[in-house]
């Protein structure tokens, strides 16, 4: 609505309706402006869905563009009380006997507790300050125990030391005195605890003996023995991933044994494999839809006319119909293992029956295909949507910001054109307002006149 108010009694016009009237008319090409600037806001988030789905399939080609990731691994053991693994697809097939001799093991050095019967007990009341002194792992920390520190607060201070290397010590009651336990947190025959012969908290001058000769080792630190297929191994901890290739071991049980079995996972292949394929259906389906014009309705897709998103639907369609050359198996396109583009729709569709026989009787042919180091199919899809979603440079990016860029210089457009159109508005005020002065005028002379006349009549 105007902000002005223009007078018509004496024309008995209206003119606050007609100037928004004919402000109306002067504001299309501004309508005009903001519905292109909306098409071009609706573009770019229509571009931002698509590239959501672009990562989606890049993620789908990456747990497909090597041997590693490609091949899942299923691992069972014979005896899950000895242990249990986890493999990763560099791990290879086959069986391996484990042999537990020892487990590896942290250690616990355990105080006598003489004289301590609550942890509230003083371990110096010297008047002074006192040290106590350990080593760890090759660690020496020398600790200063203040005058009037507790049995809880000398704990407190071992663990809350920036300087621990990695020891935690706790309190037990024995059902006769507070002992302190100080336990390793690593475990390894090198994670040793020694208590040196700096520590001045002896037993003497109102302190408790916390000396070497007062703790008692009550659980040595040492490595886990063990072999695979009879050759003998150690190592400081129990949980084990640097004896076979992509497997990790945790041991259980000391001497006892159990058997590894390591085999393919199609299943999880066949997932894999079936979710890049669902990845790309979704980018496909998204294209058409965006970029289709109905004729009967004479609706447009937002994307209708865009050739960046045309040229990805292409791009990416070649890549995947298209012949992988330069590979030693039988098998070098999807549509070889039973996975068909439909002419109509461009949507990817599984022959069942070809694709489960082809995973059966050519995974390695299969899996040569995704994952060749110098055009296999996933590594391929992979690098190139890296490409096109590039933040600097990519087709997606320069696209958007060419938008970003056009809807800028309308909101430039239509500033200016804001500007004019309220100078207009206030024209108009001020001629219409000089018109209803000037007719005004002439009614009250000829109103003059009429009464002159009658007057002499």
């Amino acid at each position: 609505m105007p902000s002005f108010t223009v007078g018509g009694l004496s024309t008995g016009v209206d003119y606050n309706e007609l100037i928004t009237k004919l402000i109306e008319v002067k504001r299309q090409p501004i309508n005009l402006l903001v519905d292109k600037k909306d098409s071009y806001n609706q573009k770019i988030s229509s571009y931002s869905d698509l590239s959501s789905k672009l990562s989606a399939l890049k993620e789908a080609a990456k747990k497909l563009k090597t041997t590693t990731d490609f091949y899942a691994k299923n691992a069972s053991v014979s005896d899950e009380t000895v242990l249990d693994v986890s493999v990763g697809g560099s791990t290879s097939e086959g069986n391996y006997t484990v042999s537990v001799t020892t487990l590896a093991s942290e250690e616990k050095e355990v105080h006598n507790g003489t004289g301590l019967t609550s942890s509230s007990d003083i371990v110096n009341n010297s008047g002074g300050d006192r040290v106590f002194q350990y080593t760890y792992g090759g660690t020496q920390v020398s600790l200063t125990v203040a005058d009037g520190t507790s049995l809880e607060s000398f704990k407190t201070l071992i663990n809350d030391d920036v300087n621990n290397p990695e020891v935690t010590a706790t309190i037990v009651n024995d059902g006769t005195n507070y002992r302190l336990i100080m336990t390793g947190n690593e475990s390894g025959e090198t994670n040793t605890i020694t208590i040196d012969a700096g520590t001045t908290l002896d037993g003497t001058g109102s302190t408790s003996d916390f000396t070497a000769s007062s703790f008692a080792e009550n659980k040595t630190a040492s490595n886990a023995d063990f072999t695979v297929d009879s050759l003998q191994i150690s190592r400081s901890s129990n949980s084990i991933g640097d004896v076979i290739e992509g497997m990790t071991i945790n041991l259980k049980t000391e001497a006892a044994a159990s058997t590894i079995t390591v085999t393919a996972d199609t299943d999880a292949i066949k997932t894999q494999i079936e979710d890049f394929v669902s990845a790309y259906n979704d980018i496909v389906d998204f294209i058409s839809v965006q970029t289709d014009y109905d004729s009967a309705t004479g609706v447009s897709g937002i994307l209708s006319g865009e050739g960046t998103a045309r040229g990805i639907e292409s791009r990416l369609r070649s890549i995947i119909s298209g012949n992988v050359s330069g590979l030693t198996g039988d098998i070098s396109m999807l549509a070889q293992m039973g996975i068909n583009t439909n002419s109509k729709t461009g949507q990817l569709e599984f022959n069942s029956t070809t694709f489960e026989s082809k995973l059966a009787s050519n995974l390695d042919d299969i899996a040569e295909m995704f994952t060749d180091s110098s055009s296999g199919l996933a590594d391929r899809v992979y690098d190139y949507i890296g490409e096109i979603s590039s933040t600097v440079d990519g087709s997606i990016t320069l696209r958007e910001k060419g938008l970003q860029d056009m809807i800028k210089n309308i909101d430039n457009t239509i500033k200016g054109m804001e500007y004019r159109l309220e100078r207009t508005e206030d024209d108009l005020v001020r001629k219409f307002t000089s018109l209803e002065q000037l007719i005004s005028g002439y009614n009250t002379t000829g109103n003059f006149l009429a009464s002159s006349i009658n007057l002499f009549a």
